[in-house]
């Protein structure tokens, strides 16, 4: 086939108005691609979203452990503080009708008589006041087999087993009877004497019964009625000591 120049000219006009048309074609499909596929990735993120929306049924791991972790440590936390517990005051022994602090008991020693229980008892008297212990003997009835006396032994308050101090005395009233095979004592009018204050003269005298019945102060109060508690129970434990043991008369000695 020949082609004439003429027809040359003719095809490469037509081409040349063919190709702005061409071009404008290819614009506008790669614009309806282009659209379409924003459409298709809108679509996609859409469902996604519904996916794990606030309606799903999927789980994040993460925020629940971390919110339960956090409840369960302020649980935590507050379960273990500690709980003050209300302080408790020392039941000191006291007489119900008179309400008057008083230590008494009746002590059976079936195979010793009267007679020897009120020797027994002034022996443990003799030996329990001496040195700054002092007593003084009321009444000493030897017919009815009693005794009566006034005696008092020096404070020590413990602030703990490394610490101790000296806070005054302990004055007090003491009774024992005597029958067959048995005996009782009753020690009471117990007073915690301190020393005048700096200009004063006369002595500060306050009775256990005040100590057991304020609420001032309480710990301070407690500490002085435990102090003469644990020394009173010395002194009874001794009393028993020596009640149960026979006195021995040395023959020699007349």
């Amino acid at each position: 086939m020949v082609l004439w120049p003429n027809k040359i000219q003719t095809l490469n006009f037509t081409f040349a108005r063919l190709t702005p048309h061409e071009n404008k074609s290819m614009k506008l499909y790669t614009k309806a691609i282009a659209f379409i596929a924003t459409m298709f990735l809108g679509v996609a993120v859409s469902v996604a979203q519904d996916y794990t929306g606030p309606d799903s049924t999927v789980i994040d791991p993460y925020a629940v452990e971390t919110t339960s972790s956090f409840y369960e440590a302020g649980q935590s936390s507050e379960a273990t503080q500690p709980v003050k517990k209300p302080y408790v005051r020392f039941v000191v022994p006291f007489d119900t009708i008179t309400e008057l602090v008083t230590y008494t008991e009746i002590i059976n020693e079936e195979e010793a008589v009267t007679d020897s229980l009120y020797w027994r008892a002034k022996r443990w008297i003799k030996h329990e006041f001496k040195g700054t212990k002092k007593q003084v003997i009321k009444k000493d009835d030897k017919k009815d087999f009693k005794i009566v006396m006034e005696g008092e032994f020096p404070l020590i308050i413990e602030a703990n087993k490394f610490s101790k101090a000296k806070n005054g005395k302990v004055v007090f009233d003491m009774e024992i009877r005597f029958k067959e095979g048995r005996y009782r004592y009753k020690i009471n009018n117990l007073v915690h004497v301190v020393d005048p204050p700096p200009g004063e003269d006369k002595e500060i005298r306050t009775y256990f019964e005040f100590y057991r019945k304020s609420t001032i102060s309480p710990k301070s109060n407690d500490a002085i009625l435990i102090s003469a508690d644990k020394k009173i129970n010395a002194m009874i434990r001794d009393l028993k000591k020596y009640c149960k043991e026979p006195v021995f008369v040395d023959e020699d000695d007349w």
